[in-house]
């Protein structure tokens, strides 16, 4: 059978502006940062029908980002979300936290025997407004301790989720040198003692520093590698001492020293009262030897019958 081309654009393409029996918008606009919300009107009898979002300038081989149950229950999936009104005969969409690269096709459809009915919406996004013209935000400064560790945390705009982050050390930008960089994913990545890591959702990546030493110390910068020229934040680090580092030192140099004056001292008591038993032992049998021959020459005479005698010569 023989159909007119008119006809045959209608079934191939998936969707009917005669018909009406769905119908949007046809073009959204969102600004960078915000939100937008896209409605599109179905016919009576779609209501139990399930509805869907879909991205890509080809409806046959678009990408369904998020898809009704048959209900009027919402159903959200990452940034956006759907939810059908059966009284109204509408659905509406909204995406939130929009990014630049979001702008795009896109299709609102309901799924049916055969091929899907849908409509083109064409969505723009407009640049953000910033009150800096860097979207990076950093602490500005950061302190830790020595053998401990120090956490850094930057800030940037939507948008830049997948672009690499990097920390780098010097006190100029420009020639500063970098220690860690991410990959453009939310992989942490650890290089010798310092690591990063990005987060998507909450826009920001963390740099952790540990087994800190005091010539840490220095400028350091949180960056974003961009076409142009990387946007950069300075952080300043210092590093205090560990706590108690000074008086363990006096406290180990004194206890020896005490500790060897005191023995010494016994040792010198010691050995002093050795000598001194010793000297004893060896001079007391000389001693007592000398007294018993003082008392055998002083002893009286006696004569044989008992009486005192005389000495040979005081007979003479």
């Amino acid at each position: 059978m023989w159909l007119c081309p008119a006809l045959l654009l209608v079934i191939l393409s998936g969707y009917s502006t005669a018909e009406n029996l769905l119908t949007g918008p046809g073009a959204a606009r969102g600004r960078e940062r915000g939100s937008l919300t896209v409605q599109c009107r179905y016919e009576p009898r779609w209501e139990t029908h399930r509805k869907w979002w879909c991205r890509g300038a080809d409806f046959r081989s678009c990408r369904i980002l998020v898809m009704t149950t048959g209900s009027e229950q919402e159903v959200r999936r990452d940034r956006v979300s759907i939810r059908d009104r059966h009284k109204n005969h509408t659905f509406t969409v909204t995406m939130e936290e929009l990014r630049r690269d979001d702008a795009d096709t896109y299709w609102c459809g309901i799924e049916r025997t055969g091929i899907d009915l849908s409509v083109p919406v064409e969505v723009t996004i407009d640049p953000g407004y910033s009150t800096s013209s860097n979207p990076l935000t950093g602490p500005g400064a950061a302190r830790g301790r020595e053998r401990g560790s120090l956490t850094v945390q930057c800030r940037y705009e939507p948008g830049l989720e997948r672009h690499r982050k990097w920390w780098c050390r010097g006190a100029h930008w420009r020639s500063c040198r970098i220690l860690v960089m991410t990959t453009g994913s939310e992989q942490e990545v650890k290089k010798d003692r310092v690591s990063i890591r990005d987060s998507h959702k909450n826009h920001t990546f963390t740099v952790t520093m540990e087994e800190l030493r005091r010539d840490d110390a220095d400028t350091y910068w949180c960056g974003m590698e961009r076409t142009g020229i990387d946007p950069g934040v300075r952080v300043e680090v210092t590093i205090a001492p560990a706590p108690g580092r000074t008086t363990m030192a006096a406290s180990v140099a004194f206890t020896p020293s005490t500790s060897m004056k005191t023995t010494s001292s016994v040792t010198r008591s010691l050995l002093g009262s050795t000598y001194f038993l010793l000297l004893v032992l060896l001079e007391l049998p000389l001693i007592l030897s000398m007294l018993g021959v003082v008392l055998w020459v002083n002893r009286p005479w006696r004569g044989s019958a008992g009486r005192p005698g005389r000495r040979d010569d005081e007979n003479r």
